[in-house]
């Protein structure tokens, strides 16, 4: 399919996980992701909590504050919901799906949001799901972590490393963003391993 995403490199910022006491708080954070001096390609509204009815009325709420001027990416762990927000999906840039939820996958799901040049995108963590993101037809993967999750100076998660992460950036064609305890600092050292920009939670908390 054709890739609608831009040629440089960039960040993609994520929200943390919403809920209605939070939601003012994100809304004025986002005039200062629009102003932030690296450039911000588009805004996951990230789920992970709250239901799916819920999460509808906020991303919408994200979105017609933004009113188109920084493009937002719907969150999705589950095909139902996926497929009973068919309305809101027609008003987003595109939508964003978790590695559990590729796997559930048909090209044919996404055939009729291609035509309508939505932007479709994935989770990725190994060399199995960026293949299988790949061969769906995404624009992109958000692929990682790069870097070790260290709590108390112990490692809770293991990154992939740099190196692991540029020999699978290399070698499938979709765009592929590194993920995993970076910030803008590292946007530099990510081009250099063949990633189109990096993504984080972070890149929603910089505004600078």
């Amino acid at each position: 399919m054709e890739n609608n995403l831009g040629r440089e490199h960039s960040s993609i910022a994520i929200t943390p996980d919403l809920s209605p006491e939070n939601i003012n708080s994100y809304i004025n954070n986002l005039e200062l992701i629009r102003k932030n001096t690296h450039k911000v390609e588009f805004l996951i509204i990230r789920n992970k909590t709250i239901d799916k009815d819920e999460y509808q009325k906020l991303a919408k709420r994200i979105m017609e504050s933004l009113n188109g001027k920084l493009p937002c990416i719907l969150h999705f762990d589950n095909l139902d919901s996926f497929v009973r927000m068919d309305d809101l999906i027609s008003k987003s840039y595109g939508v964003h799906f978790t590695s559990s939820l590729l796997k559930e996958l048909k090209k044919n799901d996404l055939l009729r949001y291609f035509k309508k040049k939505k932007v479709f995108g994935g989770s990725c963590h190994n060399e199995k799901e960026i293949s299988l993101a790949s061969n769906l037809g995404l624009n992109y993967c958000i692929l990682g972590p790069v870097k070790d999750k260290l709590v108390e100076k112990k490692i809770i998660t293991k990154g992939m490393g740099w190196d692991k992460f540029s020999d699978m950036a290399k070698k499938y064609p979709i765009k592929s963003y590194a993920i995993g305890g970076l910030s803008n600092d590292d946007l530099e050292i990510a081009s250099k391993h063949y990633a189109c920009g990096i993504a984080g939670i972070s890149m929603f908390n910089q505004s600078s």
